[in-house]
């Protein structure tokens, strides 16, 4: 049993998109054979170099939404990720349900992590910690000129038996115009690199590649 894994099927994602309020991209509609590959929780020294060498063997492209503290303590991960042609995106100060934070804090270090991503290049998407929001932090990132975005598939390595599970479990799920979330940033989740590597090779397999949530967009 995977520990933590949620899926939803493409219908459910767009009926749940037009339920709830707020300017949130979910998933993307495509022609195109793309689905957009995002991390969440980094940068960390161990597991996003063996991420990008997963990416850069299967010729894929992913948005990276990184941690404001994590950032600060590796400048050089945050560099290489840019170097090697995939987006950094915003997922505030701290791993933390973002929901909980009050509202002016919660804009202070949106702002704050913005700021520190600016120096890597621009940034236009920022995803809420555990992926919980209020119309206010919406509204909030949009004075600041980011857009919300969640996902059509999410999943979190654990360290536990069901890491082996993931990425077969998400495969079936994944299809043109899906946005995928994975989870790095602590020792207890390298498996993730793994779970990315076998997942990229199933969706291969059916023609599906990755790419950045701004390349899913433009189309």
């Amino acid at each position: 049993m995977v520990d933590v894994f949620l899926r939803w099927r493409e219908p459910a994602v767009r009926l749940l998109s037009r339920a709830v309020p707020g300017d949130v991209l979910w998933f993307v509609e495509t022609a195109e054979p793309v689905f957009g590959l995002t991390f969440d929780d980094g940068p960390h020294p161990q597991t996003t170099p063996g991420l990008l060498a997963v990416l850069r063997r299967h010729r894929a492209k992913a948005t990276f939404f990184l941690v404001g503290e994590r950032i600060k303590a590796n400048p050089h991960v945050v560099e290489q990720i840019v170097a090697e042609g995939h987006e950094v995106a915003n997922h505030l100060m701290r791993d933390e349900r973002s929901v909980l934070v009050p509202d002016e804090q919660f804009e202070r270090e949106l702002a704050e992590t913005s700021r520190l991503l600016a120096a890597y290049g621009p940034v236009r998407w920022f995803r809420p910690g555990s992926g919980f929001y209020k119309p206010r932090m919406l509204r909030a990132a949009a004075g600041q000129n980011l857009r919300a975005v969640l996902g059509t598939v999410v999943a979190a390595n654990t360290g536990g038996p069901g890491d082996a599970a993931i990425a077969g479990g998400l495969a079936t799920s994944v299809r043109k115009g899906s946005i995928v979330v994975l989870h790095e940033g602590t020792e207890k989740r390298r498996g993730v690199v793994a779970t990315t590597d076998e997942l990229l090779t199933a969706l291969a397999g059916r023609g599906l590649t990755a790419v950045t949530v701004s390349e899913l967009v433009a189309g």
